[in-house]
């Protein structure tokens, strides 16, 4: 299954091939994918040398479909997919989870099991994925911390069956996951053009600034789930206060609300009222007044990319990606930093085991966390297709 989402309708020889089995065990395979309607076979088609046509072996998957959610402090979103990846259902919901810690939970419960009734009667939900900004325990679904919502040790994970038992959905597939695991999923997998063994790192976010690392198309969470944490590398520990009780970490010096302060647009408490209330029209200042010319702007930008830079080279260093993604407001303001980023790093990247890493932007803002979840539910029903369905009449 993994093997056709990653290089399209194949023959069975070549998949045999590519996942190192037997045709004669192909066969058998294909034909009970073919019974649960997860696989199915196109028209035949000759092949250059002579011999029978073959028929590819193409994702199916209709009758099941994945659910992504992304909760945020001030929308709940949703994104239903099939197996075979067409989407089937979104929605966004407006929240505000700012004020209480302890309604929220009571609050996204309400919408889960409200939403959630609304998916396709004809579509049976073989799994559900929950981003979520915090850090987030790997295997329990525990946001162990998340400062923007007030959480400390929530099972998250709990509420969510608790909403699935009351919806009568059950044996299915739970995950939790930080926001930007999520986001740098859909980046690595979607955005760009990756092969199927492509290692990367992403870092974004748009009220905060996130990261992770996407090792063969999988989030790589580390030990505990709190892997790829650059956003917080400490870049000098007698620097600005961070809101995550630390000083000097990269976000204190390029988070959003910090370069709208430095480069003369608001006041610092101003800036972080506007990134809370409307994230994407604070960074929309930022890109207005650089691209037109404001010289306290891009003074700061660039300082901002020598920054990044350093710690980028370090993560260059240590992960050695094939890849540097950046999204989110970094995404946007990229044309203005990734100058600066290159060149700060160029030392590194012209020694032959790292001359191939690719910094690049997105400057597009997409729902990356929700569209990522997604991707990530469709995974956990690629990884056990036959644990999670049943052969269909």
């Amino acid at each position: 299954m993994r093997y056709v989402r990653d290089n399209g309708s194949s023959s069975r020889h070549d998949i045999a091939q590519g996942c190192g089995l037997g045709i004669s065990t192909m066969t058998d395979l294909i034909s009970e994918l073919r019974s649960r309607r997860l696989v199915k076979e196109l028209d035949p088609i000759r092949r250059p040398a002579a011999g029978r046509p073959t028929r590819p072996i193409a994702l199916d998957g209709e009758p099941w479909c994945a659910l992504g959610i992304h909760i945020d402090v001030d929308q709940v979103r949703f994104s239903a997919v099939t197996v075979g990846g067409r989407e089937v259902w979104s929605a966004s919901i407006p929240v505000d989870l700012r004020s209480s810690a302890a309604e929220g939970p009571g609050i996204i419960r309400d919408i889960l099991v409200r939403e959630m009734a609304q998916l396709p009667p004809d579509k049976e939900l073989l799994a559900v994925e929950v981003g979520v900004t915090g850090y987030v325990t790997r295997d329990t679904g525990t946001v162990s911390w998340s400062a923007r919502l007030g959480w400390q040790d929530y099972s998250l994970i709990s509420l969510v069956n608790d909403v699935l038992a009351e919806l009568d959905i059950r044996r299915i597939h739970v995950g939790i996951a930080n926001d930007c695991h999520l986001a740098g999923l859909h980046a690595a997998r979607v955005e760009l053009p990756s092969t199927p063994h492509t290692v990367a790192a992403y870092l974004g976010g748009m009220r905060g600034l996130g990261s992770s690392v996407v090792i063969a198309g999988e989030i790589y969470r580390g030990a505990h789930g709190g892997a790829g944490d650059f956003g917080h590398a400490n870049v000098d520990p007698s620097g600005p206060a961070c809101w995550c009780g630390r000083h000097g970490c990269l976000e204190s010096y390029v988070g959003l609300p910090r370069l709208l302060a430095d480069g003369g647009l608001m006041s610092l408490a101003d800036a972080e009222q506007q990134v809370d209330a409307d994230p994407d029209r604070a960074v929309q200042l930022l890109a207005d007044a650089a691209a037109g010319g404001d010289a306290d702007v891009l003074r700061v930008l660039d300082r901002s990319a020598e920054i990044l830079g350093r710690v980028l080279d370090d993560v260059i260093g240590l992960v050695n990606p094939h890849e540097v993604i950046l999204g989110g407001y970094l995404g946007v303001l990229s044309p203005y930093l990734l100058a600066g980023i290159r060149q700060r790093t160029e030392v590194r990247t012209a020694v032959a085991v790292f001359s191939e890493t690719e910094i690049v932007g997105l400057t597009e803002v997409v729902p990356r966390v929700v569209r990522g979840a997604a991707l990530a539910a469709r995974d956990a029903c690629l990884n056990d297709p036959l644990g999670l369905t049943r052969p269909l009449g």
